[in-house]
């Protein structure tokens, strides 16, 4: 399907915020989603005003950046929002506005629009800003969707000749996927090459990359390790980034703020993740939220009443098992008893876990195995 054209309607004092943004819809650009521009696209010796109105008239979506400096300006004003709020109620471009920064909108023409992030409480104002991205590129991600399918269906093309080719390459063996559940490792290098190479092509999805490096190591930094291995970790992310849908991961932990910086990688790439505390309260959200859960990550132990057994993690296990939500579940819990670790990966895997995990690096392994390879 033909990517929707996105147009950058920003103060120049936002460009840092633009630029983060940019990053993290810079996924859905390598999926092929949306087609952005932004004035910092201008070539040397184009005329910029003419090709900021000529941008912005072919836009199927025009996101407006709105801070202080964005109000403030009397370009933007006249130009940029005058022309976006008429082609948005002619029906002939969307327009969201994204609030940046904290500011005063009554009276302004997009006053009544929707806006993001949620309950449009200013970006800057989020405790971990990547999670305030993921959720402005969640809403971003719907209306592009709402784009698409507005969009009449083009007559197919009459077939072309078929070119002779090789035979093809056979499908692995079904007898493969054992061995890659025991050593993920090799299969995350082996499938991930691709991923790589084109996200080291890109200076934003290269940063991209490097930023969720870098919470992966302060959270093993966090856990007592001493080195994690970021060539590894890029490779992992390099794979995610190429999953062609947005997943979602309930995180069930009594202690949410134990993996802040775990999630905030994870958000890095357009992962969402749902903090619950409880047993209870994952359970509701897995049989009545309306979008569904790709992974569940849970600690071990929580301070919960259950019966069957000693770990909560385990009990929210069985839970899923016999209300036959099929969805896949790894513990992420911590111990310094080598003996316990393996008696909790013996009981978890017995149970239908799909792993376990002390570090982060061996999360982001599980995570990558399992949202990845689905």
């Amino acid at each position: 399907m033909e990517p929707v054209d996105l147009f950058y309607s920003y103060a120049h004092e936002d460009n840092a915020l633009r630029d983060e943004l940019s990053g993290h819809l810079k996924i859905m650009e390598r999926r092929g989603v949306i087609r952005p521009w932004h004035d910092r696209c201008l070539t040397p010796g184009e005329k910029w005003d003419g090709k900021i109105h000529e941008s912005l008239q072919a836009a199927d979506l025009v996101l407006l950046l709105i801070s202080s400096d964005f109000i403030s300006s009397d370009y933007i004003w006249s130009q940029e929002l005058d022309v976006a709020m008429k082609r948005h109620e002619r029906g002939e471009a969307s327009v969201i506005p994204v609030l940046l920064r904290a500011v005063d909108i009554a009276g302004a023409p997009f006053e009544k629009l929707q806006g993001l992030p949620t309950d449009f409480r200013p970006v800057t104002s989020w405790p971990n800003r990547d999670e305030a991205w993921t959720d402005v590129a969640k809403g971003i991600r719907k209306t592009v969707e709402h784009i698409q399918t507005k969009r009449p269906e083009l007559p197919p093309l009459p077939p072309a000749a078929v070119p002779t080719m090789p035979a093809p390459i056979p499908a692995p063996s079904r007898d493969v996927v054992p061995e890659a559940e025991r050593n993920p490792d090799q299969t995350v290098k082996a499938v991930s090459i691709t991923g790589s190479r084109g996200a080291q092509a890109d200076v934003l999805f290269g940063r991209v990359v490097r930023e969720f490096s870098d919470r992966i190591v302060e959270a093993g930094k966090a856990r007592g390790m001493d080195a994690i291995d970021q060539a590894q970790t890029e490779r992992y992310a390099s794979l995610l980034i190429d999953v062609p849908d947005q997943k979602r991961v309930l995180w069930v932990d009594d202690r949410p703020s134990n993996n802040r910086m775990e999630t905030a990688a994870l958000s890095k790439l357009q992962i969402e993740v749902v903090p619950v505390i409880g047993t209870k309260e994952a359970l509701g959200r897995l049989e009545s939220d309306p979008e569904p859960f790709d992974l569940v990550l849970s600690d071990w132990v929580r301070p919960e009443l259950h019966l069957d057994t000693l770990s909560a993690g385990i009990h929210l296990l069985r839970q899923l098992r016999k209300r036959q939500i099929p969805v896949p579940v790894v513990f992420y819990h911590s111990t310094s008893s080598e003996q316990e670790r393996d008696q909790r990966r013996e009981q978890a895997l017995r149970e239908g876990a799909f792993g376990e995990a002390v570090m982060p690096d061996e999360l982001l392994g599980l995570v990558t195995k399992t949202l990845a390879l689905q």
